[in-house]
């Protein structure tokens, strides 16, 4: 929790914002129990800290992590002695322990030697035969790797988890648990802050997500895919990364029309503040992801609750041109999923019902603060950005507005609009009577509009044929 969220205080009204629209609830079917902890410590906001430090507990009892855990019950049961089962519970773990590090110390100590490291190969196959012939390294061991993997990350030790999975994926040819493991690794750079690793998991997992011969069914595709998705905004929201560092496939010709926008936005993303360019990149890298079509569909069909994101990531980035998309998307899951991101897009560019955005800015503002994930960004920029958008939409509708007016939709003191329309001096002028008029810039020519539509078509048509020359080399 920032500084500057911690010196945030929630009034009675804000308070009701923050509950009513808290995604904590649908992101819990979607995560690992570790990755929820923070998601149920971010409540903090808005609920009873005791409250809150309940549910931290029924969240985490289960695990190994017995001195957290003992921990929050005193907390919740002041005065009490510990029930002997926590003692009991506590002998079992540590028997656990030694067991595997028995059974994997020789293991380890083999595969960390100078002699079989030059030994080992790309090879799956060769390498469990040669530890097998020549170490004794059997299935068996290896998959001890696993469950010592699995036991530490209940422990809470990420880093020796994130290791030991590392280990196991390297000489297992079983792909379930191989599969298994990587969510796990994810998971542990996630808790971790390794935000570098984590990309490298989140990608090997699209790898098995997003292959066309997937072996299992459509519906356990897209369930795994929203997992992802869930998983991958830890990522977005802190880590720094490019589209090609994120592996975002743009050689595909079923997203040729995504290629055409990313091309023709480079130029806004290399405008960016130099203190949000970070951010920035990794945010467009998470609109280019969720924007292309399996994407799309998945998040429609099974999460809308994530448009919330991929608005705030537009807002951010300002990144407009993709709005067309998600005006549509959000106009579709109207029934399914609101909050004040998807009203906010609703009003401006469907119902044009601008008297609602003094409201909505309102409790955009709350959820700035209060979500987990939008609050690692600059809340100041990201209300800045906001009325912007907001400007220039409802300029574009009215020939003329009022200062007062732009006041009550900005949700802000006259003077603070005023400082605002300072910096567009160049572009708009003040009548007498508090009137804003917009200067226009002549539209462009015929000739510059079809250059513009058609200057991205050999950019496509090389992505087509780089496409094709690929698959004809597999």
């Amino acid at each position: 929790m920032s500084t500057e969220q911690q010196e945030f205080r929630l009034s009675e009204e804000q308070l009701e914002i923050a509950r009513k629209y808290d995604l904590t609830e649908k992101f819990v079917q979607f995560l690992d129990r570790h990755l929820v902890y923070p998601l149920i410590e971010n409540l903090e906001f808005s609920h009873d800290p005791l409250e809150v430090e309940n549910w931290e507990y029924n969240l985490l009892k289960d695990t190994y992590m017995t001195k957290f855990i003992e921990e929050k019950w005193l907390d919740l049961h002041p005065g009490e002695p510990l029930p002997k089962e926590f003692e009991e519970k506590q002998t079992r773990i540590n028997d656990e322990l030694v067991s595997l590090n028995e059974s994997t110390k020789k293991t380890l100590d083999i595969l960390s030697s100078q002699e079989v490291q030059e030994s080992l190969k790309q090879d799956k196959s060769y390498n469990r035969d040669y530890l097998a012939k020549n170490h004794g390294i059997d299935d068996a061991k290896i998959y001890e790797l696993y469950r010592f993997g699995k036991f530490q990350y209940n422990r809470g030790d990420y880093v020796m988890a994130s290791d030991l999975l590392n280990n196991f994926r390297l000489l297992s040819t079983n792909q379930e648990l191989n599969f298994s493991a990587t969510w796990g690794k994810l998971a542990a750079e996630i808790i971790s802050f390794s935000w570098s690793e984590a990309m490298n998991e989140l990608n090997k997992l699209r790898e098995v997500i997003d292959n066309r011969n997937y072996e299992g069914s459509t519906l356990d595709q897209l369930n795994k895919r929203t997992w992802l998705i869930h998983y991958s905004l830890f990522i977005f929201f802190n880590g720094n990364f490019t589209a090609s560092d994120a592996g975002i496939d743009m050689t595909n010709a079923e997203d040729a029309e995504l290629n055409e926008a990313v091309a023709e936005e480079t130029a806004i993303s290399e405008e960016a503040n130099d203190s949000n360019k970070d951010k920035n990149k990794n945010l467009s890298t998470m609109i280019d992801l969720f924007l292309s079509s399996s994407y799309k569909s998945t998040i429609q069909a099974s999460c809308p609750w994530i448009l919330r994101y991929v608005i705030v990531a537009l807002l951010q980035t300002q990144q407009y041109k993709r709005l067309r998309d998600v005006v549509r998307a959000v106009d579709v899951e109207t029934y399914e999923f609101q909050d004040p991101f998807t009203q906010l897009l609703e009003t401006l560019f469907v119902s044009f019902e601008f008297d609602n955005l003094s409201s909505l800015v309102e409790q955009i503002s709350v959820l700035i603060e209060t979500d987990f994930f939008v609050s690692n960004l600059d809340g100041q920029q990201l209300i800045q950005n906001l009325q912007e958008l907001i400007f220039n939409t409802v300029t574009k509708v009215y020939e003329g507005i009022t200062v007062e007016y732009l006041s009550k939709l900005f949700n802000e003191d006259v003077s603070v609009v005023e400082k605002f329309l300072e910096k567009k001096k160049d572009k708009v002028t003040i009548e007498e009577d508090g009137t804003i008029l917009v200067r226009r810039q002549a539209p462009a020519s015929v000739y510059q509009q079809v250059y513009e539509k058609t200057k991205a078509f050999n950019f496509k048509a090389n992505q087509i044929l780089n496409t094709a020359f690929n698959r004809a080399e597999i």
